[in-house]
């Protein structure tokens, strides 16, 4: 049985106001909240075992009736931090991982839930578009993305060129017991700080020292990503 993993521990304190009383995921498209979509879709995948992640704000999630693992250091460590705090479920579960500030499709997970594999993340091939209305400078935010095959040969970093680049990091993976045995091993062996650490850096490590481990399922529907007002605003707007 697969069970869910949504990160929502984090603040997003680039959204200013829109955070300040409650966290990032809990702020509405189409008078819903963008956490609630987020379930919406594992359950909708007969994905009914979900946990969350949380940290800011901890007490407004005390009537999800999903269960709760506390990053009480939300603070002071980044996001693989928070996908840590959930090693007991990932040592014994193939799990699907989701980020709480993303909008898309049910298929999403749907996708991941039908590929084999250990470690599988979801791209979003319809980047383009999203990037070109979220920022005068596409470049400024983009990050690497190459596969060959199906298996992931670079991602984060700088882009030079938009042409270089096959997709984004949807925020989406799958991860088996094996695959979090060789992701653990991983951390110990490189001695990697995962307080600091964010999960695409971390795998931008993996991967260079990881070849045919990282498979990629490309994801062609609607996905959005909130980091900031702008995007909230556009999320919301006639214009996406």
């Amino acid at each position: 049985m697969i069970k869910g993993i949504i990160l929502a521990a984090g603040r997003g304190s680039r959204l200013g106001h829109l955070t300040k009383k409650k966290p990032k995921s809990f702020n509405k498209t189409n008078n819903k909240r963008y956490i609630d979509i987020v379930i919406d879709n594992f359950k909708e995948n007969n994905i009914n075992d979900i946990n969350i992640v949380v940290g800011y704000k901890k007490n407004l999630f005390k009537k999800f009736p999903q269960k709760k693992i506390l990053n009480n250091k939300w603070k002071s460590t980044n996001i693989f931090y928070s996908l840590s705090k959930a090693t007991k479920i990932l040592h014994d579960n193939m799990c699907i991982i989701s980020y709480s500030d993303i909008i898309y499709d049910k298929e999403a997970l749907k996708l991941l839930i039908q590929e084999k594999g250990d470690i599988i993340i979801l791209n979003n091939v319809n980047w383009k578009k999203i990037w070109k209305l979220r920022f005068k400078n596409p470049l400024k935010d983009l990050e690497n993305f190459d596969y060959k095959g199906k298996y992931l040969t670079r991602i984060g970093g700088k882009v030079e060129t938009m042409s270089s680049v096959k997709g984004q990091f949807a925020g989406l993976f799958k991860i088996s017991p094996k695959g979090w045995k060789i992701i653990s091993k991983f951390i110990q062996i490189e001695k990697i700080d995962i307080n600091k650490i964010d999960i695409t850096s971390f795998f931008s490590k993996f991967v260079k020292k990881n070849q045919k481990i990282v498979k990629v399922v490309n994801y062609n529907k609607m996905w959005f990503e909130v980091d900031t007002i702008k995007d909230h605003r556009l999320l919301n707007s006639k214009n996406y």
